[in-house]
């Protein structure tokens, strides 16, 4: 894979803005899966979502940045990914949060956020000693949810967005070898982490 392909799919499906995917993706193929959430607010509460997943911890990295906390947005340096992964874990947690308690979200969509939490928490907390690739956690995590979603609810259609997801969570591995941004091992643990964490949390908990 050359490296601006490999760029591309970094940038475009960067490990925040998997949460948006997935709800989009549910959304289309398997939308009772998302209720109460239907066609006239599905608008607003992905826009909620994009904000508080994406754009709000997006932000927080400017700051980090900006008072030279990090050296880089891209999180380069093992020792400085911690803080970073544990603040965006916070938010994610508090979204799940908000969603369960004080938005009435359905149970798949709140245990998938859960477990993207979690997925984030153990990475920063494997930041600590090891760094992990947090794109191939993300992608292979999107990828757990919706083979968990496909086994436990047949009626759901999500066996084409699930074979698509597959190729692209092997594609978004192979960019992040290819850029050298991580080893094959820490591609490897990223992508178990993410897809065990989220294939185990709706299978077990919906």
């Amino acid at each position: 894979m050359n490296k601006s392909l490999a760029n591309i799919l970094s940038y475009l499906f960067h490990p925040l803005l998997m949460a948006t995917y997935l709800v989009i993706i549910m959304f289309v193929f398997t939308p009772t899966l998302l209720q109460p959430v239907s066609s006239e607010n599905f608008i607003p509460v992905l826009t909620v979502i994009f904000l508080l997943t994406f754009m709000v911890p997006i932000i927080s990295v400017m700051m980090l940045k900006l008072t030279k906390s990090i050296s880089s947005m891209k999180l380069e340096v093992r020792e400085e990914r911690v803080m970073p992964f544990f603040f965006i874990a916070v938010y994610y947690g508090l979204t799940t949060y908000m969603f369960a308690y004080k938005i009435r979200m359905s149970d798949v969509l709140v245990v998938s956020f859960a477990a993207m939490s979690v997925v984030i928490l153990v990475v920063a907390l494997a930041s600590i000693k090891y760094k992990i690739s947090a794109h191939a956690a993300g992608a292979w995590g999107v990828a757990g949810l919706l083979m968990a979603m496909h086994l436990k609810f047949p009626g759901s259609y999500l066996m084409w967005p699930l074979a698509g997801c597959f190729l692209l969570a092997g594609a978004i591995s192979s960019a992040r070898l290819a850029l050298n941004s991580h080893s094959p091992g820490e591609v490897a643990y990223g992508a178990f982490v993410g897809f065990a964490i989220s294939f185990i949390s709706i299978y077990i908990f919906t």
